[in-house]
């Protein structure tokens, strides 16, 4: 159970993190609306600034790595995709086609940046190709999420932004960090560095002050109450985390030159996050459900603390 013990201790810390923001909004010193100036923050600064650092730290440029680049891209790409298509009959009961749409959104997008990331540092280091993987699935999902998830929020593929899709921090960091990295910038003016994690440094503690204050704003009573959460709680906590990962055992038995065993768990870190941050974001712009993509986006945050964890100990007795 020392897997379990370990990933539930840094989940429950997370969780700690989120009380003081849910303090603050109970007690009417801040508005619930204002975890919006928080999240550009996150977003267009702390983020990046992670990314950044990751890669001109850890990132090498050679054939084994340029492998595990293109071969996550491939997968991320490959499970979205996959999960997109399959959660089309899993939601069919629902009659309103927004809500339907939401339902799928929340389903397929996690909250990989906000959470899978920083998780992922605590657990298994800044250092390790978990951590790269995550990295790269992040880029992937935030791509998709302006392409495929504009387009579940709406039903309508004008909505479908393919210039937001290549024009996000996300992938601005990583590929500046690319460039920086190939030029040594850590070697002859490590000051970047040190100022980009100074950044890097905030992004668990936002991310989680923000979904305490949109908890503040909520009652747990109604939160709960919705049958439609459980169901999507199921299939983005438990049933595509499983399937995706169990997909991923295959590659044990290819013979290529990739470290499985990371990828597996890059894998699991990011297909086990509950949904995206981004979700009532979307369908706040595009006219989509936003109800119901708040009731999802934090009804998952709070039953993921139960399923990362044993999910996580489960995932241990096959590796």
């Amino acid at each position: 159970m020392g897997e379990f013990t370990i990933m539930l201790r840094n989940v429950l810390i997370f969780v700690a993190l989120a009380v003081p923001g849910y303090i603050l909004v109970k007690g009417r010193l801040l508005r619930p609306e204002q975890s919006g100036v928080l999240s550009k923050l996150l977003m267009y600064l702390a983020l990046p600034f992670m990314i950044f650092s990751g890669v001109v730290k850890n990132l090498t440029f050679d054939g084994e790595s340029l492998l595990l680049l293109g071969a996550v891209a491939v997968i991320g790409i490959g499970v979205i995709l996959g999960m997109f298509f399959v959660s089309a009959p899993l939601v069919k009961m629902e009659k309103d086609k927004k809500t339907r749409g939401m339902m799928r959104f929340c389903a397929v997008f996690a909250n990989n940046g906000f959470l899978g990331i920083p998780l992922a540092v605590a657990v298994f280091g800044a250092d390790s190709l978990v951590f790269t993987v995550l990295i790269v699935f992040n880029i992937i999902n935030n791509m998709l999420m302006y392409t495929l998830g504009a387009y579940l929020t709406t039903g309508d593929k004008q909505n479908i932004s393919v210039k937001k899709a290549f024009l996000n921090p996300v992938l601005a960091a990583f590929l500046l960090g690319c460039v920086c990295n190939l030029l040594g910038v850590k070697n002859y003016v490590p000051e970047v560095i040190t100022f980009s994690d100074h950044f890097s440094n905030i992004v668990t503690p936002i991310s989680m002050t923000i979904i305490g204050m949109k908890l503040g704003a909520t009652s747990f009573k109604t939160l709960f109450r919705s049958k439609k959460l459980y169901y999507i709680s199921f299939l983005k906590l438990v049933l595509f985390p499983v399937a995706v990962t169990g997909v991923m055992f295959a590659l044990k038995a290819v013979s290529v030159a990739l470290p499985v065993e990371s990828i597996i768990l890059g894998v699991f870190v990011a297909f086990s996050m509950p949904t995206a941050g981004l979700s009532a974001t979307f369908a706040d712009e595009f006219g989509g459900d936003t109800e119901n993509a708040v009731i999802f986006t934090l009804g998952t945050t709070v039953l993921s603390v139960l399923t990362i964890p044993t999910l996580y100990w489960l995932l241990n007795l096959f590796i």
